[in-house]
């Protein structure tokens, strides 16, 4: 009996029994279903992530201010002004792996223009931080060091604060206002979207360094030369661990912190504080997916206890077949076709169900999906599997049966 015999019979039993085939099927496409949904939106939350660590930048620390100790309870990062423009260039200076050592000082401030206002992070940058965080221009121009040193009232604003500040009209030369300040917007920049705390990376206007400590946050008494962090580029993702070590040192150095007193600062590996949240999101989608599999495997059995059915129901069939000729192996193959092709059937209707709700997830919850062809090859080849595995029994029995007592029982 050639192939195309056996599924020609599979067909035409599915046709004919089709409410069982309907019973049989309904487990591998939840199962199928649920795996496609699953591994979508793990693979759209890692493909995010991923294009989040590229928006921070390629090999950045991150030095913060040490926490300050109040009735020994030791509060938040940055709650003391540890850090100066001066630890930067100490650090540009003495460290050999790094590149760029950028100061940054930053505020939530009301902006306004016109008629409209909106409150953003204000931060007070030099040049060298757009070249450590990869940002590029939209449109106009960055400021420079000449602007630095001269404090001048200009900005550079991120794609949210131009729409909610100037709409649909172009911000260049445009003024936004700062409490009794005005900046001249001399520059927009690209779409960089959400890091991977949350944060809009695209709500915040720049503006020189010393123009913040003039103008629009200020100084502090205690330490006029306080920068709120320093952003440190190494010159290789392999230099980070020595670089930190080394900047450490420099600053241990220049705050006078000996023996083993406490530092007043603290180093963030940025891409490894991303990474983490992407190992997290690994493991509970390796649990989900386990989940959806037992679904899968649940699904596997039906089909079994439903072809197990099928041959005690058609023995009549059966025993005709083999007075006329048709061999055990023939039997055998019979039932494992109609077992794949129940489950192939049932692989394409959950690739179907598993497509259309990965693309109705975002629109619903907001999450990303990613949906390939890879992983429709994958769905119908384990679905197909699934029929093999659990048709071998079934149709090992359909093949075993005596042709004489089935004669008999007609």
């Amino acid at each position: 009996m050639r192939s195309f015999s056996y599924i020609y019979l599979a067909f035409r039993s599915v046709r004919v029994h089709i409410l069982r085939s309907i019973l049989a099927v309904t487990g591998i496409v939840i199962g199928i279903a649920a795996v496609l949904i699953v591994v979508a939106v793990a693979e759209g939350a890692r493909a995010e992530v991923s294009r989040q660590i590229t928006s921070l930048g390629s090999n950045l620390l991150l030095v913060q201010p040490g926490a300050q100790v109040a009735q020994g309870v030791r509060q938040q990062a940055g709650t003391i002004l540890s850090l100066t423009t001066g630890d930067a260039i100490a650090v540009a200076r003495e460290v050999p792996d790094v590149v760029i050592a950028a100061p940054f000082v930053g505020e939530q401030k009301t902006t306004i223009s016109g008629d409209l206002n909106w409150s953003t992070l204000v931060a007070g940058v030099t040049p060298v931080f757009f070249e450590a965080r990869g940002w590029r221009l939209a449109e106009g121009q960055l400021f420079n060091d000449d602007q630095v040193a001269s404090a001048a009232k200009i900005a550079v604003i991120g794609r949210t604060v131009a729409r909610e500040l100037f709409r649909d009209s172009d911000p260049l030369g445009r003024f936004v206002r700062i409490e009794r300040s005005s900046y001249l917007v001399i520059g927009t920049l690209a779409e960089k979207g959400q890091d991977f705390t949350g944060r809009d990376q695209d709500d915040v206007m720049f503006i020189p360094l010393s123009s913040a400590r003039i103008f629009a946050i200020g100084r502090s008494q205690a330490n006029p030369d306080a920068v709120h962090s320093i952003l440190v580029k190494t010159e290789s993702a392999q230099s980070m661990p020595a670089a930190e070590i080394a900047i450490a040192r420099v600053l241990r150095q220049r705050h006078k912190i000996v023996g083993r007193k406490a530092d007043d600062f603290r180093i963030q590996n940025l891409i490894q504080v991303a990474q983490m949240r992407d190992r997290a999101y690994r493991q509970f989608t390796l649990l989900v997916s386990t989940l959806a599999g037992i679904s899968l495997l649940v699904g596997g059995i039906g089909v079994m206890n439903i072809m197990l059915v099928s041959v005690t129901e058609r023995i009549n069939e059966i025993g005709i077949r083999l007075a006329f000729g048709a061999r055990p192996q023939d039997i055998r193959r019979q039932f494992l076709f109609e077992a794949v092709l129940l489950c192939t059937i049932g692989g394409l209707l959950g690739l179907a169900v598993g497509y259309a709700c990965a693309r109705v997830v975002p629109a619903a919850l907001g999450w990303p999906t990613e949906f390939n062809e890879r992983m429709a090859l994958i769905a119908i080849a384990c679905s197909s599997l699934i029929g093999i595995i659990f048709g071998l029994l079934p149709a090992q029995r359909a093949a075993r049966l005596d042709p004489a007592a089935l004669l008999r029982s007609v």
